[in-house]
């Protein structure tokens, strides 16, 4: 794994973690986590799960946007906006094709939760995927809350407007059992994206939560779930 840090706009640097695909490979997978699960490197969350599950045949990219004091929970990004964190996923973005891959890469994303989001913010990013693979993302904002980011959410229409300019496979994962994003929130994200993808899938998980958890056991399924549906697709 190698770390590469890109200058942020809002506190501090932006990391970018980078494990390279053991076997040689043209392929890329960008990882945006939720917002409040970032990604530390060799602790037991699905997200090295899944970097054991991928690294043979996929580089992956994961990108900690900068923060308040280096926290990890949502007091990192109290006066953050939303299009202030859009914009240095992009930035890192552009980074890793300037500096760590040619243009022959081939991109895809794995957009958890408020990760989803933040790729339907940034279109730039969105347009270059060949396939997109979202698990419980929401395109609305309540009105009511005062969550860092979340409060600084655009309108609905305008974080859709990422999807008409599409044309890859796109992926939606749903937790049925999910009581965070409301389903109808995840609905219009795969309704609008399904008019232009050239190949796309809604997947209803029985007895799993928002984060793909078991509801019963705790057990998490996210990385399998997701690797199962990166290789079918990538």
């Amino acid at each position: 794994m190698k770390i590469y840090e890109v200058h942020g706009l809002f506190s501090g640097n932006i990391k970018i973690y980078y494990y390279p695909s053991i076997k040689p490979s043209k392929k890329v997978f960008l990882v945006l986590k939720g917002i409040y699960g970032e990604h530390v490197p060799g602790d037991a969350s699905w997200d090295n799960v899944l970097v054991k599950l991928l690294e043979n045949d996929y580089h992956l990219i994961f990108i900690r946007t900068s923060r308040l004091n280096d926290k990890m929970d949502r007091e990192a990004f109290v006066g953050k906006t939303f299009k202030q964190e859009c914009t240095e996923v992009i930035n890192a973005f552009k980074y890793c094709n300037k500096n760590i891959f040619s243009n022959d890469y081939v991109w895809g994303c794995i957009g958890v939760s408020l990760g989803g989001t933040i790729l339907l913010g940034s279109p730039k990013i969105f347009s270059q995927m060949k396939i997109i693979i979202m698990v419980g993302s929401g395109c609305g904002r309540n009105p009511k809350t005062t969550k860092p980011l979340l409060s600084t959410l655009p309108e609905t229409k305008q974080l859709l407007k990422s999807l008409d300019n599409f044309r890859g496979i796109f992926i939606f994962l749903h937790g049925d059992d999910d009581t965070v994003v409301p389903t109808v929130s995840q609905r219009m994200i795969y309704d609008r994206a399904i008019k232009n993808a050239i190949r796309h899938k809604w997947n209803s998980l029985p007895n799993l939560d928002h984060s793909l958890r078991d509801i019963i056991t705790r057990e998490s399924h996210m990385a399998e779930i997701v690797s199962l549906h990166a290789r079918e697709g990538f």
